[in-house]
């Protein structure tokens, strides 16, 4: 089969799971969607404008720890060429369904003079810690809140724990293929081993490229307590930007908590996040809505669910993608001028 029609069936399959879950939301709010838009139209645009912020705060601290690897690597670069970067997960999580974020990443490095191999390992690095805090985030709020989840999703708590298992194995394999040589080298003769038919050498290759740049990215930091703590607090601090504001849209959209604690909504919107590290589908596209309606449905009911989750999705992906529209713009732009420097120099040489 040709790459092209693997590409095909991929796009294929994506648009089939994203059309089961909307078809999953309808059948979950066609009796109360009218309930659901009233309660929008009665948005504080105030509070609205405060939650835009912290949706777009995410990519701004993504860019922060960019920088820091950056410059930790040797290649300082200015605060704008990071915010690009970061910014470029969410256009590519959009327009490619996800797998176009990384190469466009090191395409743009590449520009600014980092080769293929240390841009792939510095873009690579972050998605260890940002997976670790996920977890563990989660599981400090169900350790806090476990009566809380017991008494709310008691026919489905059982699935969060497998789901928390899950995520729990798949991070400590990363952490451990990042600081042990040894079991990295096991990690790959595995990848040998699954995929040693030729049909999948492509794969193979890709996965064993992104095993050693991860590994290479990581294996220094990943030993030094200081930037451990340094990243893993500022991953916690961007996840909490993320994590507060369903909370917040509940009283945007003129609702309130009904007797549910700060630190009990904090895990509910923990819990999605975990839930969604082990759902195999692209970008989030659909799945997080279905996620998010039917876990904070089960405490806040259906119409505060769906208000709050198109105000969530709107402040943490939509207007966050308009930003980046504009940031993509002028980075090719920034990266047609380089590439005329470039000819321009090679043109000089020649003479």
């Amino acid at each position: 089969m040709s790459d092209k029609a693997k590409k095909g069936i991929k796009i294929i399959v994506e648009l089939a799971i994203v059309a089961v879950m909307l078809l999953i939301l309808y059948f979950l709010f066609k009796d109360s969607y009218k309930d659901i838009l009233k309660q929008l139209a009665q948005t504080n645009m105030f509070i609205l404008a405060g939650i835009v912020v912290l949706g777009n705060m995410y990519y701004l601290i993504d860019a922060i720890l960019y920088s820091y690897l950056l410059r930790r690597d040797g290649h300082p670069m200015k605060f704008r060429v990071c915010v690009a970067v970061a910014y470029m997960c969410v256009f590519f999580n959009v327009t490619t369904f996800g797998a176009g974020i990384k190469p466009a990443q090191m395409i743009y490095l590449h520009s600014k003079g980092i080769d293929s191999g240390r841009s792939f390992a510095i873009t690579a690095m972050p998605y260890v810690f940002h997976k670790t805090v996920i977890v563990v985030y989660a599981l400090v709020m169900l350790a806090l809140n476990n009566s809380f989840v017991v008494r709310n999703f008691s026919e489905t708590f059982i699935y969060i724990y497998l789901g928390a298992g899950l995520s729990i194995g798949i991070i400590v394999c990363m952490i451990l293929m990042c600081a042990l040589k040894g079991f990295h080298n096991f990690v790959l003769k595995i990848i040998d081993f699954i995929f040693r038919s030729e049909r999948f050498e492509g794969m193979k290759f890709r996965l064993k490229r992104w095993a050693e740049s991860l590994r290479e990215g990581t294996k220094d930091i990943i030993k030094s307590p200081r930037a451990w703590i340094n990243f893993s607090l500022m991953n916690i601090l961007k996840m909490t930007c993320w994590y507060v504001i369903p909370m917040i849209a509940i009283y945007a959209a003129g609702g309130n908590m009904g007797g549910v604690s700060f630190g009990q909504a904090l895990t509910v919107t923990a819990l999605m996040q975990l839930i969604m590290g082990v759902i195999p589908t692209s970008g989030g596209v659909g799945s997080l809505e279905v996620v998010f309606s039917l876990v904070f449905a089960a405490v806040f009911g259906k119409v505060l669910a769906g208000s709050s989750m198109v105000l969530y999705r709107l402040s943490t992906y939509y207007i966050p993608f308009l930003v980046s529209i504009v940031i993509m713009l002028i980075v090719g732009r920034d990266i047609k001028k380089s590439r005329e420097a470039i000819k321009k120099e090679r043109l000089c040489d020649d003479k």
